[in-house]
């Protein structure tokens, strides 16, 4: 097919989320109500990487807390590495977050008197992380599910494996995507492309990320010439189950936040 022809096998769309994971939902469900959305997710919408996540959701909610303190525990983990803009805003927003995701009805853990429930991880001074019992990434994931399928203007393509970014021949502009759907390749229009594809343990011998963790939007991405940064950081994370026959298993980050070694005395090191 002409990579500047108009598919016709396909609703008109506005804009696309690639990516089914937390980041894919949550901006799918950002994005204005207007908007016709595709969320384009290469398997089901309830599979991906951040179903495996556990610990929990860090924001300074508590009054002995800050997002200056919050941004300083940050800081401190990053070994001076970080981009000081960037956590300043992430310290600042997550509270904001957090509390769209109590609208939506996340069921995180609660104390007796039904105020949040807060614990202690590695790097923290303070207990600012949220959890959802030890499985805060899927109960994140299916509250955001659950948004998505009232949304009358977020349609999924699930099943549908994107393989490129469809740049216009003449101004080079991205237009839209080329994906493998029930075994047909096909190309997908939209002026707005969203990329939120996840990460790519598997290219790893030793990963705790599921098998479909393969890297492929930083892969079209830099197909197409966009500018990647900072690639070289790659989480690993410290703590995991092996057992013979079967796949790694992560341990919580909880273990060690509520331990011995809980609080400032240094950060968690990612090996």
């Amino acid at each position: 097919m002409p990579r500047d022809s108009q598919p016709q096998s396909f609703p008109k769309f506005d804009a696309l989320v690639i990516g089914g994971g937390a980041a894919g939902l949550y901006a799918a469900l950002s994005l204005p109500g207007e908007l016709r959305v595709g969320l384009l997710t290469k398997d089901t919408l309830t599979h991906s990487a951040s179903g495996w996540a556990q610990g929990g959701i860090a924001a300074a909610f508590d009054e002995q807390d800050s997002p200056q303190l919050h941004a300083q525990d940050t800081l401190a983990a990053g070994a001076g590495l970080c981009d000081l803009q960037a956590v300043e805003f992430l310290a600042a927003q997550a509270s904001t977050q957090v509390k769209a995701l109590l609208a939506m009805g996340i069921a995180f853990n609660r104390r007796a008197d039904q105020q949040l429930a807060f614990t202690l991880e590695a790097a923290h001074c303070r207990p600012r992380v949220l959890h959802a019992a030890d499985t805060t990434g899927r109960a994140l994931i299916n509250t955001l599910t659950a948004q998505i399928e009232q949304r009358q203007n977020i349609q999924v393509l699930a099943d549908t494996f994107t393989l490129s970014l469809w740049l216009n021949s003449q101004t080079g502009h991205c237009q839209g995507v080329c994906l493998f759907r029930h075994g047909q390749l096909s190309w997908l229009a939209a002026p707005i492309v969203i990329l939120a594809t996840g990460g790519g343990g598997q290219v790893y011998a030793q990963t705790t990320n599921p098998p479909l963790s393969t890297g492929d939007g930083v892969a079209m991405a830099w197909r197409a010439g966009v500018i990647l940064q900072d690639l070289e950081f790659f989480q690993f994370h410290p703590t995991a189950l092996t057992l013979p026959g079967a796949p790694k298993f992560l341990i919580s980050e909880a273990v060690r936040g509520e331990g011995p070694f809980a609080g400032c005395e240094g950060p968690t090191l990612y090996v």
